[in-house]
């Protein structure tokens, strides 16, 4: 079973192992959600001296809706839909190419799905700030990359063969602020993959194996 079918499992197990908690749950929300990601690759495996790689992070954004299940005054349960842009910038190396660097841009976006369980620091306070901590399973929609060698200029292709299923966990410092429609959401979060990305870095040169990672700044509006 491949690491992707594995995430599959292993995340409905976890639904259907909430749905107790969800049946009892008490007050049902809704809401929806933005903001900004900051996205970028790492990887497991170790570099075999043939080429090296420089990482950096590429800007994208994050939207969708979210449900909430209060299961206590401390606890509540999370469920968001979002439409993720992830993806990353590498500089590749390659020692005596003759063109120089070559440079790549992976354009990967998902339908994300993040279960989360968030524990309410000050559940009588006005302002509630809280923490999240739980996991997401995500599902590819785009999957490009362009890379750009001196000799040929910037090419634009599909990326072939990639995971079309990714999962990992998600962790989150978020802040509620009551307001007349509703309350108002601001939250921090972090995530990283478990499943290896095969990654093509240019025609004929080798495929590198990278992991998803990203920082959210995220604003909602909840029910």
């Amino acid at each position: 079973m491949s690491r992707s079918w594995k995430c599959r499992v292993l995340f409905f197990a976890v639904l259907v192992g909430l749905s107790p908690a969800l049946e009892a749950a008490g007050r049902f929300g809704f809401g929806v959600q933005g903001g900004l990601t900051l996205t970028n690759h790492w990887s497991t495996q170790e570099k075999d001296g043939d080429y090296t790689v420089e990482s950096g992070i590429k800007a994208g954004f994050a939207a969708g809706a979210l449900a909430t299940f209060r299961i206590s005054r401390v606890f509540s349960l999370e469920a968001d839909v979002l439409y993720v842009k992830k993806g990353s910038n590498q500089t590749i190396s390659i020692p005596g190419f003759p063109f120089g660097d070559i440079e790549v841009t992976y354009q990967l976006d998902y339908i994300e799905i993040p279960l989360l369980l968030r524990t309410h620091l000050f559940p009588s306070a006005k302002i509630q700030p809280s923490l999240a901590g739980g996991l997401y399973v995500a599902f590819l929609t785009t999957k490009n990359y362009i890379y750009r060698i001196a000799a040929i200029g910037n090419v634009k292709e599909e990326i072939k063969g990639i995971e079309s299923t990714d999962c990992g966990f998600t962790t989150g410092v978020g802040l509620d602020i009551p307001a007349d429609i509703g309350s108002l959401k601001f939250e921090y979060r972090y995530s990283m993959g478990f499943v290896d990305l095969k990654l093509p870095t240019g025609p004929g040169f080798p495929e590198i194996e990278l992991r998803n990672y990203g920082h959210y700044l995220m604003f909602g509006l909840a029910f």
